[in-house]
């Protein structure tokens, strides 16, 4: 990578000082979160240490088995803690790599998440993983095309994490805004830099949007997230 390429994707963070705040304030806790599961009670380190062991499976095979990179996977779990979110949806399945995450999350909120996927034999692989890192029971799977199964959810949600195909992100807000983010709720969505070119309709609305404040946020300075806070008043 070139000194200016590599420049360019650095500045792009520093657009905005919330986003340079939100990397900061990951850096520092992502380390407290990740040491270890502490003083939590002995099922609860079980969990982690089998979600630990899991994670580093798939992390080994790389390629499709990663749906987000490591430090993203690690952002996941930070905010669902940091918000204190109890019920996500996800776009976007894969393996289950980042549900993995999410869900850790959740172990400690005590909430639940739906996540979708159109590939049959990719969810079957994610629930394989979910259970194999004692989080199966935080996750409901739903097969299929999302834009046709998100009407159907019931919602709302606190926390909504777009992986899912980039060309429908406009489709999938228009369907899950007002009635399935809650107020107070997150809107991520991945690969806001790699594939800024292909999200450019949903960024620069959602950008502008009355309703939500929103940053780009990069974890890598390759690839990171458009994340969106839907005001409460």
């Amino acid at each position: 990578m070139s000194a200016t390429h590599d420049r360019k994707r650095r500045n792009f963070l520093k657009t905005t000082s919330a986003g340079a705040a939100l990397l900061a304030m990951t850096k520092a806790l992502t380390n407290w979160t990740c040491s270890g599961a502490g003083g939590a009670t002995p099922s609860a380190r079980r969990s982690f240490e089998a979600a630990t062991r899991t994670l580093a499976e798939l992390e080994a095979k790389g390629g499709n088995f990663l749906n987000v990179p490591k430090p993203d996977g690690e952002f996941l779990r930070l905010l669902i803690q940091a918000t204190r979110a109890k019920s996500i949806l996800e776009l976007g399945t894969s393996h289950g790599y980042s549900a993995i995450w999410i869900s850790l999350g959740l172990e400690e909120t005590d909430g639940k998440m739906t996540t979708v996927e159109i590939l049959s034999e990719r969810i079957e692989l994610a629930k394989k993983h979910l259970a194999q890192a004692g989080l199966a029971h935080r996750v409901t799977f739903k097969e299929g095309d999302a834009h046709k199964i998100v009407p159907t959810l019931e919602g709302p949600f606190d926390f909504v994490f777009l992986d899912a195909d980039k060309d429908g992100l406009m489709d999938y807000f228009q369907k899950l805004y007002p009635k399935k983010i809650l107020p107070g709720g997150l809107l991520a969505v991945h690969n806001a830099i790699s594939r800024k070119e292909a999200m450019k309709g949903y960024l620069e609305m959602i950008r502008q949007h009355p309703d939500f404040d929103s940053v780009i946020v990069s974890l890598t300075m390759e690839d990171g997230f458009s994340l969106s806070y839907r005001k409460r008043a």
